[in-house]
């Protein structure tokens, strides 16, 4: 029995350094079987004249951002074969309206854009005078349309499509487009 107990002392510092040794304090990188996300968006250089909805306006750290639904447009072909029911790509809807041109939604959620802080902004049917005749090409500071999408009464623009300028995903002018 006396010869059984050097070896259990033995084989008991043996198990207590190899787990002294594997108890360090060092935080050490785990992983897991779910596959990370790729947080890299390759955005497009938005330039150019384009038409969408302004579906709401936001301010974060002193700069305006746009949310906008773009528009595409085609004009019908010249034999008139084309139809209102052509296939637009990502297209939600189509509409065929006068002069021959379709427009469609390009896609579901809006993009968001930053507003240059001198962007010239011109409503068509914001106010109106005691009469009920709008006041067309009022010329609104970048501050008031932001209060305005603030409000209830900003449902009725989101339906009313715009005109917007944009230079290198920037937007220097936003012009209402009237419907009568």
């Amino acid at each position: 029995m006396l010869r059984a107990f050097p070896k259990f002392i033995f084989a008991s510092l043996i198990v207590l350094s190899l787990l002294s040794f594997g108890c360090k304090n060092e935080t050490k990188r785990t992983y897991t079987r779910q596959q990370e996300q790729k947080s890299i968006e390759h955005k497009n250089d938005i330039s150019g004249e384009r038409f969408g909805y302004l579906k709401q306006i936001d301010l974060k750290d002193g700069n305006y951002f746009a949310s906008i639904v773009f528009l595409e447009y085609r004009i019908k072909s010249e034999d008139g074969k084309a139809k209102s029911t052509a296939k637009f790509a990502d297209s939600l809807e189509v509409l065929e309206i006068p002069e021959g041109y379709y427009f469609c939604l390009k896609g579901k959620s809006p993009e968001t854009i930053l507003i240059d802080t001198s962007a010239e902004i011109i409503m068509q049917t914001l106010s109106h005078d005691p009469s009920g005749t709008y006041k067309f090409n009022e010329i609104v500071k970048i501050k008031r349309l932001h209060e305005l999408y603030s409000t209830k009464k900003a449902e009725r623009f989101v339906q009313i499509p715009f005109r917007f300028s944009i230079k290198q995903n920037t937007v220097q002018s936003i012009t209402e487009k009237y419907i009568p």
